[in-house]
């Protein structure tokens, strides 16, 4: 180490620049997330948009009725869980009762076969049941209704999505311009991967929710469970954010289910159905379909859920994944930071011998871009 004369000016420009991009990142925030989904929006609407501009040659008409393609059942599956949502949240405040009542039952039962202090039991019920059986229902409630507040940011993703579908040929010839002739062959390669891994990511997703929503449906109705397509899907759309999103969704659908079905075995089986489909989800089904585009182990998608998360809240746990699966692309066309990639990557314990096999070099070491040998080399 002593041989390496570090550039501390170097360190100093990346780490006000790092600095600086994560502050405007999260002030940005109301104005970048609508960017960032209108940007993912605009992949997974390319190739449709492609297909009919070969029909209609005019882009504006070809992107609105693309768009339209695309949000046609999305509104027809919006407004049949609105539908689900407004009779769920009306039973609310019978639901939260039933549940109560079902709750002191098991506490009855405890105190009769294990021979538990009642008046400690009663005690702890008045002081902490009702704030517990009430926060997750008023979540559902609140977190789901109060998404008419977000209609304007879904109205800019949408216009952000159209002018990006619309504008698309000078975006990409104005990013390639901005490097050299010699690699500008490169970094369209770049981009036709990002936009491959984009779509790749999307299509699966989509295809994983439908999957998700079907089994979780026919699982409830068949336990016999109200609502089951409401639940079933909403436990689905909440696979988005991944590891927590499926547990999540589950626990809503066995709050119900204990406070309406009045028997032990119904959530009982809510529970071994949503940790059946967990496992499938997590080792069958996600794997197969969305895997191939998000080669990221799971403690890089455990560290950037909950900094996507912690910077832009759900909004950040959703972009999560397809955002560190783009960077990944990326490293690996910069030489420097493709062991850095290869840390990001899936089978990394398999692997873990290619540090020495494949990196052991100078050119790949990280530290040798703040070296005062470098910059005096360059």
């Amino acid at each position: 180490m002593s041989n390496i004369n570090i550039n501390l000016q170097r360190i100093a420009y990346l780490l006000v620049i790092l600095a600086i991009s994560t502050y405007v990142i999260i002030i940005g925030k109301s104005l970048l997330v609508p960017v960032a989904f209108s940007a993912l929006f605009s992949f997974l609407l390319l190739p449709i948009c492609r297909r009919i501009e070969k029909w209609i040659p005019y882009r504006p008409a070809a992107i609105f009725l693309s768009m339209f393609i695309a949000l046609l059942p999305i509104l027809f599956a919006i407004g049949l869980f609105s539908y689900q949502l407004t009779t769920v949240l009306q039973d609310m405040p019978s639901i939260t009762g039933q549940l109560k009542a079902g709750v002191s039952h098991l506490f009855n039962l405890a105190e009769r076969h294990l021979s538990l202090d009642s008046s400690s039991l009663e005690e702890w019920m008045r002081t902490n049941l009702t704030t517990i059986l009430d926060t997750p229902l008023q979540l559902l409630g609140d977190s789901l209704t109060s998404s008419t507040a977000i209609l304007a940011g879904l109205l800019l993703t949408l216009l952000f999505t159209f002018f990006a579908l619309l504008y698309r040929t000078a975006f990409k010839n104005f990013a390639l311009t901005q490097f050299p002739r010699a690699v500008r062959e490169e970094a369209g390669n770049i981009m036709g991967q990002v936009q491959h891994v984009a779509q790749e990511y999307l299509y699966g997703l989509m295809l994983v929710i439908l999957i998700l929503g079907v089994l979780n449906s026919l699982g409830l109705w068949a336990i016999g469970i109200n609502y089951a397509p409401f639940w079933g899907f909403l436990a689905a759309f909440l696979a988005i954010i991944p590891y927590i999103g499926t547990t999540l969704g589950g626990f809503f659908p066995f709050i119900y289910a204990i406070a309406t079905t009045g028997t032990f075995w119904q959530p009982a089986a809510v529970v071994l159905l949503y940790a059946s489909v967990q496992v499938m989800e997590g080792n069958l089904i996600t794997p197969k379909i969305v895997g191939s585009s998000v080669s990221i182990n799971p403690m890089a998608a455990i560290f950037s859920l909950f900094a996507g998360g912690l910077i832009w809240g759900i909004s950040g746990l959703i972009l999560a994944l397809p955002i560190i699966a783009i960077i990944k692309v990326v490293m690996d066309h910069i030489t420097v930071l493709q062991p850095f990639s290869e840390l990001l990557g899936s089978g990394l314990s398999r692997k873990s011998d290619i540090f020495f096999e494949k990196y052991d070099k100078e050119e790949y070491r990280f530290i040798n871009y703040f070296s005062e040998r470098r910059r005096r080399n360059l």
